[in-house]
């Protein structure tokens, strides 16, 4: 198992090195506390009315849910009552940003905001790449309400997507996650 995880992550770095690889052509900024992910989050209060109604529901206002969720915060130090270690990449046109660490919530954000792929070890010790999202242009009418059953996180800390290969939902827990990549200038492959 520790080793498939090795050779995994050996296959991840080659990709990311290789001469093609689109990291070399772009410029790394920190994505914690950054404009961007300032910008993604609030984007997703003012653009999509059913989140907008939970935050409301759950939280009273968007600054609530923030201070509760301890998001944006001014500090970009691991917290280890809410924040998980990975490897997080959020690609644009222009750059990529990096951080090391993202909390359940702000994982489910990003979902809500794009195409995303994470890759996570199974139960079994098998590791998988799920290409998911819960933004709605992804998925089928159909699906829409059930999204919002997935707006925080599943006990354990187990995140709903919409998976936009098999195009249905699946899950995954937050501590078996090891990579995630919200990649903005790509459609579904």
């Amino acid at each position: 198992m520790i080793e498939d995880q090795n050779n995994l992550q050996q296959r991840l770095q080659s990709e990311l090195n290789s001469p093609g690889s689109f990291y070399k052509t772009k410029e790394q900024k920190d994505y914690r506390a950054s404009l961007l992910q300032k910008e993604t989050y609030s984007s997703l209060v003012n653009d999509d009315l059913m989140y907008q109604k939970f935050i409301t529901q759950n939280y009273g206002s968007y600054e609530n849910f923030l201070q509760q969720n301890k998001i944006l915060q001014d500090i970009t130090v691991f917290d280890p009552t809410v924040d998980y270690l990975l490897d997080v990449t959020i690609v644009t046109e222009d750059a990529y940003f990096k951080t090391d660490h993202i909390s359940t919530q702000e994982l489910i954000m990003e979902n809500l905001s794009g195409l995303c792929t994470v890759w996570f070890t199974k139960k079994d010790g098998s590791t998988r790449k799920l290409s998911c999202t819960l933004e709605k242009q992804y998925m089928p009418t159909k699906e829409y309400g059930v999204r919002s059953q997935f707006f925080s996180p599943i006990s354990g800390d187990r995140v709903g997507v919409w998976d936009v290969n098999e195009q249905a939902w699946k899950s995954f827990y937050m501590s078996r996650v090891f990579k995630f990549v919200r990649d903005d200038t790509s459609g579904i492959e």
